[in-house]
Order: structure tokens, then sequence, then C-alpha cells
């Protein structure tokens, strides 16, 4: 494997397998596994639509993201894409908005984990299961970017295998093989109608949807550590599409038809309670087993993203220059990991002190941010465009659709942002990301503007 030979790059250890999984890890976690008790509370069976349309809206970002990342695979992947096509303060904004999105994500994530296993061990609190997570975490991701890659292929794996036997198990209960008491397509209207609360449930569902599929465009950040970009991201591309319609929204309509929608929460998983009801506890508890993994892996995941962006944030001056340096022997940006990791240790602290809204809170904030680096993806790409173009003559894979794409998936993220609106907790998220974004400009301006006057010729340098 190649290796930059100053000591400060990134190992190029990444294959096509692992690219492709790393996108399906970034998505298949806690977000998911039990962040569908909320979204399913939230909006009903009626869920569905909200799952379908956040896979719409997944895909279209990251067709636009894959023809960047093929042109110019850098590390920080979109940061460095909105810094070059509109701006130093966009790109300040994206890096930092994604970095803080992802910090917030795996604490989520460490309490999910934390519940699971509370599941098993009631006697020792969530807070303290998070708390040993966090730790396993953090050594995990300072062994190097290969046993990553092989770590998270395998996890995905599992968690792919999982979904589809759920899948399978569902069906073949719901279409009568195997009948169950009270679980049937009718549980789809029976319970208040499909759509018992209504257009603004379904959108007010979105947010912690988008978390749910935040982790995607990790594939991007693989970009600069992947041997073949040109040849393993539109693979992954295309493998994310397929398991995010197949996966997410057949096992969400699945467990709508299992599980009553008023039953669905935070409190356990709302898989595990299906698979509970079609196949009894020893079912539940393997059930129970694949979340935690789903819960680990993508923590592994986005402390990876995380550290990443923190890496190629440092190159550029907006972090100090102690996070771009890399472990010699495992290349793995150890400084960036270790500051990324911080988080987790905080999540479990505020569920410590917050347990009633900790989970749902952090999910939806980090909903927040990812949507929002979604929304530069897709406002950075017309101008990486032209950049390729001018700097190799053609592009070396095209997104289709052209400009039209791009609009419909700039028109459709601020379609969620407007939703968010029409409900208290959704107005309280953006408050929150307002605030935030506020923070990060004032800061720009007050130091990292300054910062980036000593390194504004990277863009001059990457055009060439």
């Amino acid at each position: 494997m190649k290796e930059d030979s100053s000591g400060n790059g990134l190992a190029k250890d990444l294959k096509s397998r692992h690219v492709t999984m790393l996108a399906v890890g970034g998505v298949i976690g806690a977000g998911f596994f039990l962040g569908a008790g909320s979204t399913v509370n939230t909006a009903g069976p009626a869920v569905v639509l909200s799952y379908l349309f956040g896979g719409i809206i997944t895909f279209l970002v990251m067709v636009l993201l894959t023809e960047m990342a093929v042109s110019t695979p850098v590390a920080g992947s979109f940061q460095k894409y909105a810094h070059m096509s509109l701006g130093p303060l966009p790109g300040f904004l994206t890096g930092w908005t994604y970095w803080l999105a992802f910090l917030i994500g795996p604490a989520s994530e460490s309490i999910a984990a934390g519940t699971f296993l509370n599941v098993w061990f009631p006697q020792v609190p969530i807070w303290g299961f998070a708390l040993a997570v966090a730790a396993l975490m953090t050594v995990v991701n300072l062994i190097g970017v290969k046993f990553f890659g092989e770590l998270e292929f395998w996890l995905s794996l599992i968690k792919v295998i999982a979904l589809a036997v759920f899948i399978v198990g569902g069906c073949v209960v719901l279409f009568g093989f195997t009948p169950v008491h009270n679980v049937s397509f009718s549980n789809l209207t029976s319970q208040g109608g499909f759509a018992p609360t209504g257009i603004a449930g379904i959108v007010t569902a979105m947010m912690i949807v988008m978390f749910s599929f935040g982790g995607t465009e990790a594939i991007g950040t693989a970009a600069e550590e992947s041997e073949k970009p040109e040849r393993d991201l539109p693979k992954a591309l295309r493998s994310t599409l397929i398991r995010i319609l197949v996966l997410f929204v057949l096992s969400i309509f699945v467990l709508v038809c299992i599980l009553p929608w008023q039953k669905a929460g935070v409190s356990s998983s709302p898989f595990v309670d299906a698979t509970s009801l079609i196949a009894g506890p020893t079912a539940a508890n393997i059930m129970n087993f694949v979340v935690l993994i789903a819960a680990l892996s993508c923590i592994d995941a986005g402390i990876y993203a995380t550290s990443r962006m923190m890496f190629s944030m440092s190159r550029d001056g907006f972090f100090p220059k102690a996070f771009a340096k890399t472990d010699a022997k495992s290349k793995a940006p150890v400084n960036a990991i270790l500051v990324s990791c911080l988080m987790l240790f905080v999540g479990a602290l505020l569920y410590y002190f917050f347990q009633d809204f900790a989970y749902t809170w952090l999910a939806s904030v980090s909903g927040f941010g990812f949507l929002f680096a979604w929304l530069m993806i897709c406002l950075s790409q017309p101008g990486m465009r032209k950049i390729a173009l001018k700097r190799d003559g053609k592009l070396k894979w095209r997104s289709p659709g052209g400009r039209v794409l791009q609009i419909v998936a700039v028109v459709l993220i601020i379609g969620i942002y407007v939703g968010q609106l029409f409900s208290e907790s959704g107005r309280n998220t953006l408050i929150a990301g307002v605030i935030w974004l506020i923070i990060a400009t004032a800061y720009y301006f007050a130091v990292g503007k300054k910062s980036y006057a000593k390194t504004a010729s990277i863009q001059e340098t990457l055009v060439e």
C-alpha cells in the first residue's frame, strides 16, 4: 500500500469492499434501530414515507458527492469542496458543523449501546455502559485505518444480514405461513389510520430519519484512503442505494405491520420488541445483540469520519497543527481521534443528568448538522465540476441529471428544514442549529479567518 512519505499523510489501506461497507455501516446504526422508535411514534405507519423520502434525498446527495470525490479525492472531502467552490467561510462552517454532528451522533450511539447492554445487565446504569463503550471505541480507532476498515466490513455485514432476516421473518408471519396473534397488515390502518398524526408527523419525523441516514457521506471522506476511488466510490454508491431502499424502507414497513405504532419508543429498540412478538425472547436477545453491534459500528464509522475532517481542517489552519499529525506506524491521526472520542464521554455524562431527553435531543441536533453538510455538498457540486473540467479537461465520473438533480436535492433539503417549524421539537432543533452556526461564524471572523490566510494557497494548489 502507498503511504505518504512525509509522515503526515493518511494510509491508502481501504479496499473496495471496505468503502462499500463503510457507507452502509455509517447508516445502519442505533439512529435506525433505536431512533425508529421515536419516528414511528411521531408519524405512525406513515413513517414509511419519511424513510422513503429520506432515502431519495440520500441518493441524490451521494450522487453529487461521488462525482466530486472521484474527480478530486482529498482528505476532508466535502468540507474541502465547499471551501474550493463556495469560499472559505462556507468551507469552515461545513467542516465545523459536520464535525459537531458527528461528535454528537456517536455520543447518542454510545447512549443507545448502553441501553441495549442494560437489557442484559440492568444492575449496571446505562451511563456506565456508555463510558465503557467510549473507552473501547477510542482504542479501536487508534489502531489504524486498515484494522478499522476490516472491522467495519464485518460489523456492517452482520447488520445487513440481520435486517434481511428480520424482513424475511416478518413477511413469513404477515403472509400467514406462521401466523401470530395481532400481527397483520391491518396494523397499518387499525390504530387511527395510516397517518394518524397527519403530514406534520411525517415531516417532523424527518430530522431523526435524516440522522439515521447520516453517515453515507463517509464514502467521500474515505476517498483519499481508497486504493482506486474512481472504481470504489461509484460501486459504493450503487450498493448503498440498494441497501437503503431495500433494507431501510422494507424493514420499517415490516416493523409497523408487526408492532402497533403507539408502543414504539426509545426505551428499547422497536426491532427487538417486534422480534419478541413474532419469534420469542431468544430471538429478541439475538436481535438485541445485533443492534448493539450496529451502535458500535456506527460509532466506529463516526469517529473515523470526524477525525479525518479534523485532520483536513487542521492542515488548512482551522484547528491547531497538532491535529494534522499522524502516527508513524499506523498512519492514524491520533490527536484528532482522541478529541473526536472525547464527545463519547460527554454523551455519557449528559445521559447521567438528562435521561429523559438526552438521546432524542442529541439525535435531532446531529440530524440538523448532517442536513447542513448535505446542503453544502449540493451547493458545491456545480463549482467543483467547473474546477475539475478546467484542471483535467473531463470528468472521471459524471453524475446523471446534471443541474436538475442538484436543484431538486437543494429544494428537498430546504423543505425538511422548513417543515421543522410546525412542531415544538423541530423548532427547538432549528434554534440550536442556528445558534451553533452563529457561534461558528463569529469564531471564523475572530480566529479562523486569520488562520486561513496562512494557508490560502490550498485552493489554487488543488485546482492545478
